[in-house]
């Protein structure tokens, strides 16, 4: 019960942090002329969008079954998709809570350990983080000038400031966390037999195991070919939004790259699936190009507001089905 009223908070303080967020990015827009530009979009190239998302997804749960199979789970790609989707819908309530949703998901259709499964979830994200260094690097290599004043401007300037502001927070948790190893370790050493001690334990070793997955993978050409998929539908969702409305219609695919990237920085900002964070730095990427705001964020909610409205119609039916597999398992088990 406590538990729930946790949760129940988490999810309010989050939502609320999310409003005041929306309302200083559209605060001043005006909403007729902004709501009529949205109907006159072409939703041929929206629903394009959508579908790629939708594909990306499916390459997403299908890599992360490559991870688990080192660890000797091999869940159907089904209950590995429903899993992927409930946990994108999780994020819309509290961020970057639908990681251990998914996980919790498939522990219940294929008991796979919720440890295992989060590490190798992390070492996904790692992955993913990586590739989209990558791809910041192609940008800077295509048009360094342009794009390098944004980053510089919008990005790393502002993220260095919060840190020379802030940076002793992270260090007094960098020494929490070293102090806390050091501390469990003498507890395991002097008590390895308590109950809890042996608990956490066997939590960080399945996380370990979930990290090493990717060294023991025996399909590591497969495992890239999936992540160059997801990005590439990632992308593809990103520049068929331009010819949705006239005033991105002529901008190239490089220019779409840039977008794709941008947006990424705003997903991970502490509020539900990117709301407003996104929308932000991404009508500041288009702003360079000489668009106002207003059409800067109906780009922004053109291609973010999609990709909510796939996850709201496909996260439910994940998650009933989630809810019919495991009712089955339990059938099972009793006969």
């Amino acid at each position: 019960m406590k538990k729930r009223w946790l949760n129940i908070l988490n999810f309010f303080v989050f939502l609320s942090i999310t409003v005041f967020v929306v309302y200083l990015v559209f605060r001043g827009i005006p909403w007729l002329d902004f709501v009529n530009k949205l109907r006159n979009a072409n939703y041929w190239y929206v629903f394009i969008s959508g579908l790629s998302g939708l594909i990306a997804f499916y390459f997403r749960g299908i890599r992360w079954r490559l991870m688990l199979e080192p660890l000797g789970h091999k869940p159907p790609n089904k209950d590995m998709l429903n899993a992927v989707a409930v946990g994108y819908l999780a994020n819309m309530a509290i961020p970057r809570f639908g990681e251990v949703v998914r996980c919790a998901a498939l522990n219940k259709t294929n008991k796979v350990p919720v440890d295992q499964s989060f590490g190798t979830v992390i070492t996904e994200r790692l992955i993913d983080l990586i590739v989209l260094f990558i791809l910041l690097f192609f940008v800077f290599i295509f048009k360094i000038n342009f794009f390098g004043k944004f980053f510089a401007e919008k990005v790393f300037t502002p993220l260095g400031n919060k840190f020379a502001d802030h940076g002793y927070l992270l260090i007094i948790l960098g020494v929490i966390i070293v102090l806390g190893i050091f501390v469990f370790y003498l507890l395991y050493k002097k008590f390895p037999e308590n109950k809890i001690i042996h608990w956490i334990k066997d939590k960080i070793w399945g996380m370990k195991n979930g990290f090493i997955s990717i060294l023991k993978m025996e399909k590591k050409w497969e495992f890239l070919s999936h992540t160059f998929m997801i990005w590439l539908f990632y992308f593809i969702m990103a520049y068929v939004v331009f010819f949705a409305i006239p005033q991105t219609k002529d901008l190239t695919p490089i220019d779409a790259l840039f977008v794709l990237v941008a947006g990424s920085f705003g997903m991970v900002a502490p509020v539900q699936n990117g709301f407003g964070a996104y929308h932000w730095i991404v009508s500041l990427a288009l702003m360079m190009y000489g668009l106002t705001k207003e059409d800067g964020l109906l780009f922004a909610t053109l291609l973010h507001e999609t990709q909510v409205l796939m996850v709201l119609l496909v996260g439910p039916v994940a998650g009933y089905l989630v809810f019919i597999r495991k009712r089955k398992s339990i059938a099972n088990e009793k006969v």
